[in-house]
């Protein structure tokens, strides 16, 4: 897998300047929890399957004279009322078939299938649904995800949290940091980022890392001492949870798959079109 296929972040928390105010991470701890990572299970099914209603999801009417149903994600109720921080929401795909070791065990792989967030502090309460539904449906490297892939399926949600300014672009740990880079070359501005796994997944040195990135921002002059210098560099780290669908399933007490098997699955999710300037 590509590192560029690692990660996406929504431009527009970095065209707008925000994606580095450390003043605007609440100074409470946040965490991603189990829950979150239900919540996108259960919107996704939703979406892709209007007609099923889980017994595990709280459904309550939203006032309109189309009695259309919204679901209440239970972890809010756990959240500070101004609970707000940068997110990814990823969504992988079971590889198939699974890989065999030489003791005889198989290893469950899973391939990304979509991921998109933000570097602005959002609000948690409609952040999570939104990069769910999105990453699913408009990450314009894939096809929207479709019913019959939901088995499958892994979500992650990551919460970006305790940004600091790096000395130098080499000041973070591997593995434990991720790092936002921002740089300006005959006046042109540069930016871009890896989340904390990216650089321990692709087995990476601090000055593979930086140098990947760099290219990942589209620089493609030369890289030299006096060039790392001018480098703006921000670390962070994440607080990440995931959750397979078979897990959502034991926690939920009910397959969406199974109950729905013999009905008519959408084939075309109308509301959902590719989106490319994401």
């Amino acid at each position: 897998m590509s590192p560029r296929d690692i990660e996406r972040q929504d431009p527009e928390s970095i065209e707008h300047g925000n994606d580095t105010d450390s003043d605007d991470i609440p100074e409470e701890e946040l965490r991603a929890t189990p829950e979150m990572c239900h919540y996108c299970f259960d919107l996704l099914v939703t979406e892709l399957q209007p007609s099923f209603h889980g017994t595990a999801a709280n459904h309550t009417t939203d006032g309109n004279s189309n009695g259309e149903m919204r679901k209440q994600a239970s972890f809010v109720e756990n959240l500070p009322p101004s609970a707000s921080c940068p997110l990814f929401v990823t969504w992988d795909k079971r590889r198939r078939p699974l890989t065999a070791h030489s003791s005889g065990e198989e290893e469950e792989l899973f391939d990304l299938r979509g991921c998109i967030g933000t570097l602005a502090p959002r609000p948690l309460h409609t952040a999570v649904k939104e990069y769910a539904l999105t990453s699913a449906f408009r990450d314009r490297r894939f096809n929207p995800i479709d019913w019959t892939e939901v088995p499958e399926l892994r979500v992650a949600v990551s919460l970006l949290v305790k940004y600091e300014a790096c000395s130098h672009c080499h000041d973070w740990v591997v593995g434990t940091h991720g790092i936002i880079i921002k740089f300006v070359v005959n006046n042109t501005h540069y930016n871009a980022t890896y989340l904390p796994e990216v650089a321990l997944e692709q087995g990476w040195t601090q000055i593979h890392a930086i140098n990947s990135l760099v290219r990942k921002a589209g620089f493609t002059g030369k890289i030299n001492s006096a060039f790392l210098d001018q480098i703006q560099c921000t670390r962070y780290q994440s607080s990440k949870q995931r959750l397979t669908y078979g897990d959502y399933v034991k926690m939920t007490g009910v397959d969406p798959f199974e109950s729905v098997k013999d009905c008519q699955v959408p084939t075309k999710q109308k509301s959902w079109k590719p989106c490319f300037n994401l």
